[in-house]
Formats: structure tokens, sequence, C-alpha cells
């Protein structure tokens, strides 16, 4: 199964303010300060979905106060806090692109900050920083090494390096680090929060909010595909102006993190509950 990446520009700062303060208010019924912050920063406020952000806000932000302290940080706190960051900026999408498979790499892993530096005594749940499977939080590029790594990226190794993960999408991703030192943010890398249907573009599926993620990358994804499927097409003899696709669908239900005290046992419909809509 691939990857559907996408990039997270936000602040160690607002990890803090937008996210991992807010948890114990949350879990004391309190949303008081995410309606201010959803208002301060007009979430939505571009396309007139300015509820839409808000109500969306307080339901990532009411599951993520459930995570229990066994659960994966990478599974649940670093995944759901990049979908939080896609509501208040704008995020980018790679189809794969995992920088999370250069940490076999000292000198690539070096631009990276583990999140057991960023929370210190505050982080109680087991943490990978980076990416082995689907729907999960990744690497993060802090503020200090976002323009290193755009620098050093234009050429030598570390080109090298990021063109074998990224091949052509690589430009999305000096997009969003880009994005990311104009600001003085860090980037924050993340799977299947948005998941684009190439055949079929409006059945994208968004746990975020979809209005802010940029275009570009889904684009090429979309044209990638169009054009891999025209030359198959072309393999097989056929005209792809006049041929038709038959699409299958399949549903899959996906395992939910187990609990602590009951290893084995899982709650139903996890991420439905957390990111239920589009």
């Amino acid at each position: 199964m691939g990857f559907d990446v996408s990039w997270h520009p936000i602040s160690q700062k607002e990890m803090f303010h937008w996210y991992f303060d807010r948890l114990e208010e949350v879990r004391l019924g309190d949303h008081s300060r995410l309606m201010a912050l959803a208002e301060e920063y007009r979430m939505g406020s571009d396309n007139g979905n300015e509820k839409f952000c808000a109500a969306r806000y307080q339901e990532i932000m009411d599951t993520a106060a459930k995570v229990r302290p066994g659960e994966s940080f990478d599974k649940t706190h670093s995944y759901i806090l990049a979908a939080v960051q896609g509501l208040f900026r704008t995020y980018y999408y790679t189809r794969g692109g995992l920088y999370s498979n250069l940490m076999d790499q000292p000198a690539m892993a070096a631009y990276t900050l583990p999140f057991q530096k960023i929370l210190g005594d505050r982080l109680s749940n087991p943490v990978q920083n980076c990416i082995l499977e689907n729907y999960s939080g990744g690497v993060y590029i802090p503020e200090d090494q976002v323009p290193r790594l755009l620098a050093d990226g234009q050429s030598g190794p570390v080109r090298a390096a990021l063109e074998s993960v990224f091949g052509n999408t690589l430009p999305v991703f000096f997009k969003a680090l880009e994005h990311a030192q104009r600001e003085g943010l860090g980037l924050l890398e993340a799977t299947e929060v948005i998941e684009p249907n190439p055949m079929n573009i409006q059945e994208t599926v968004c746990r975020s909010y979809l209005n802010n993620c940029d275009i570009e990358g889904v684009t090429i994804y979309v044209e990638t595909c169009r054009r891999q499927l025209e030359e198959a097409i072309r393999a097989q003899g056929g005209d792809p102006a006049t041929a038709q696709v038959e699409r299958q669908v399949h549903t899959v239900n996906l395992p939910d993190p187990p609990a602590p005290e009951a290893a084995g046992k899982k709650k139903a419909g996890w991420l439905k509950k957390l990111f239920g809509g589009k």
C-alpha cells in the first residue's frame, strides 16, 4: 500500500498553543479556548466555512483527549496534530515521498528533531518519530533546520537522498520547506491526512480542512496516474480516448490502537470517530 504523505508547517510553540496545552482543558469539558483560537485565526473564513472548521477542531480535540498513555504517539498525537495544523494554515501533499525512509542515514536524520526533545517529561506515549505504516505522524524538521535542509538539498548527497524518496514530487517538498522558512516554522510529516482519489477527485477524503491543502502535489499525482493508465491501455492495444475503466471499490476496517490494560482488544471505529467527515 502506498502512502499519501502530507507536510504541515508548524512551529514547536504552535504545537503547544494549538494542541498539547489544550488537551487537559478539553478533558475537563472546556472548549472555550479552542473556539477562541478558531475565531482568532479566522479558520475557514476564506470560503465561509468558519462553523465547519470550529466544529472540526472541537471534534478532533475531543478524540485526542481520549488517547491513552500506552498508545503509539505517532499513530495518535502526531497524526492528530497534523490534522489540527491543517485547520490553521496551508499544508502540502506528496504521493509517496517519505522522509522517514531516510532516517537510517545519520546525515539526513540530523535535520530532524525527536518529540522526546520537544515534549520532555510531558511525553507519555511510545514514539518512533517516523512513519512505519499508514495513518501516522512522522518526522519533524524543526525551525532551525528548515533553512539548512533547504540550502543543502539543492545539490550534492542531500539532493540525491531527497530525490531517491521524492522523485517528481521534490518541488512540492521544497515548496513546503520554503513556506516554513518564510514564516519561521518547522515541518511535520504525516500520512493519510488527505487521500486524493485520482480517478475521481471529488471523492477525495480529508481528515483536516481540504481547502487548506496546496493543490500542486495532488495535481502531480492525478496526472501521473492518468498517464500510467493511458500507457497501460496502449500496451494492451487499446485507445485511451475510448477506453472505459471499471473501478472496484474496497472497504477496509482499520484496526484500532490497543488499550494499555487490554492488549489485543480493539475499540471499534477509532479512525471513523476521529475523522469521520470529508
